[in-house]
């Protein structure tokens, strides 16, 4: 971190020095794909308005990049997958504050950035959203959560159904599965994954919020190793959404998708958990 991004961020945390600070900086540690950066806007932010903005380049350069991910895409097949991804990075920076140290923060700027990770031990090139994070409040209960992060995002996913077609019963979908993810890893993170789903259910199953589904849940899926005996065991977030990857070329479903047969989704995962030993 640069001194000035230091003296913003400590400018910005003032309030709540140790919770914010700390916050941000297991957020870079544990989950380094969404990017944070705290205090007030600089020169390499613009603000989530225009960054999405109809006419902007922003949105633009969102759904191009999903054409990584699969061949023969169309607009609402990256309209899906760009949702998804914003939602997950979202919900990782703010779910992070809240779950971590009882705050809510606005976004002030955003940027996608350019970003290298770390996956089966080498270097993937990639890009991140960049959010930098303002205004540090105590949460008044999980609705003064769930009102900030539904009133950033309605403007986005009335963006991409403008601009690609897809519903917005589609994208609230795909942010709900997003949200409810992100909370159960943050919830792993931190020792209390109960806590975590907990929280993301009380958003997602109550009646008249966008983010409401009857069909999102999680589910603990467990085996025994038949080498070593060992029971396993992992909690998974079932889906309410469809990211559309099925329908591109060579596509398929999600091990977690809405659109699969509970028994044939249990199956996959319980592959999944042992090919990952319990991880």
């Amino acid at each position: 971190m640069s001194l000035g991004d230091r003296q913003r961020t400590t400018e910005a945390a003032q309030a709540h020095p140790q919770q914010a600070l700390a916050v941000a900086e297991r957020l870079r540690a544990q989950f380094p794909d969404a990017g944070v950066s705290l205090g007030s806007m600089d020169g390499r932010f613009v603000s989530p308005a225009t960054f999405w903005a109809q006419s902007g380049a922003g949105i633009e350069t969102g759904l191009a990049y999903q054409d990584r991910f699969a061949t023969d895409m169309t607009d609402p097949i990256r309209a899906a997958h760009l949702i998804a991804f914003y939602s997950n990075d979202l919900s990782m920076a703010l779910g992070a504050f809240y779950l971590g140290s009882g705050l809510t923060a606005e976004v002030s700027g955003l940027r996608f950035e350019d970003w290298t990770r770390s996956s089966g031990g080498r270097e993937v090139a990639g890009k991140r959203f960049h959010f930098r994070l303002d205004r540090f409040v105590p949460a008044e209960g999980i609705g003064s959560f769930e009102r900030g992060f539904t009133a950033h995002l309605k403007p986005v996913i009335a963006a991409l159904k403008r601009r690609t077609g897809l519903s917005s019963g589609a994208q609230w979908r795909l942010a709900s599965d997003a949200l409810a993810g992100a909370f159960l890893e943050i919830g792993r993170a931190i020792g209390d994954e109960a806590r975590g789903m907990g929280a993301a259910l009380a958003i997602v199953k109550r009646q008249g919020s966008p983010l409401y589904s009857e069909e999102l849940c999680y589910e603990e899926i467990a085996a025994v190793d038949p080498a070593s005996g060992e029971r396993l065991s992992r909690q998974y977030r079932m889906r309410c959404g469809c990211c559309l990857y099925f329908r591109t070329e060579g596509g398929s479903f999600c091990d977690t998708c809405v659109l699969l047969q509970p028994e044939a989704r249990r199956a996959r995962l319980v592959a999944h958990l042992m090919q990952n030993g319990g991880a």
